[in-house]
């Protein structure tokens, strides 16, 4: 399992998520992709943080 966060315009995220998506069901199995445009600052503090 692969997990990406994306961070940016929300137009430039959604091209890149779908440029993703495609990508990887050429090659696997797709299971989710999720835009969260505007999210509340907490969010971050559920979040895995980057090793």
């Amino acid at each position: 399992m692969v997990t990406v966060f994306v961070r940016g315009d929300v137009g430039a995220v959604k091209a890149a998520t779908d440029a993703g998506a495609a990508a990887a069901q050429r090659v696997g199995e797709l299971l989710s992709v999720h835009v969260i445009p505007r999210p509340d600052g907490m969010v971050e503090s559920i979040l895995p943080a980057a090793k």
